[in-house]
């Protein structure tokens, strides 16, 4: 099973680069504007959530590596967030080793609002992926109020 989830990450990977590079070459200073639409927080701080949530659920909660809090504020350049990205694909190429005969199982651990929680790896694979490209549209929306036009990211760009 883990093939074909690392086949569709490195789709994920492809989208997200796109997203990357195009906040880099074009939006730059922007990155770390407040928009009221979204309660004040600048683009960067979706990019440092997206990337910090492969860390927790698949570093901290599936793999139970112990856990590096991260301030989204020291990560206010590309540079920096593209860093923490490869941390995530670190992560997840550690997490898809560890968990290549059981896709799943039932894990369990802590979380700090819900308490005990049950999920399989995939489960925490798919949510952290479709986490991303949930924010990545808030992300691409926040881009257009800050009048830089986004380009197709989707997983299939044409």
């Amino acid at each position: 099973m883990t093939d074909i989830l690392q086949k569709q990450y490195a789709l994920v990977q492809g989208s997200r680069e796109v997203v990357l590079s195009f906040i880099d070459k074009q939006v730059g200073n922007d990155l770390n504007t407040p928009v009221p639409a979204f309660n004040n927080q600048p683009i960067r701080y979706f990019l440092v959530h997206n990337a910090d949530c492969y860390l927790h659920w698949l570093a901290y909660f599936a793999l139970k590596q112990p856990a590096k809090l991260i301030n989204n504020e020291d990560f206010n350049n590309m540079d920096l967030i593209r860093q923490l990205y490869t941390r995530a694909d670190d992560t997840v190429a550690i997490f898809f080793e560890s968990f290549k005969e059981n896709m799943e199982v039932l894990l369990e651990g802590h979380h700090n609002r819900a308490g005990l929680v049950s999920v399989t790896p995939l489960q925490l694979f798919t949510h952290v992926t479709t986490h991303e490209f949930h924010h990545k549209g808030q992300i691409m929306t926040m881009c257009r109020l800050l009048g830089h036009v986004p380009p197709d990211t989707d997983a299939i760009r044409f």
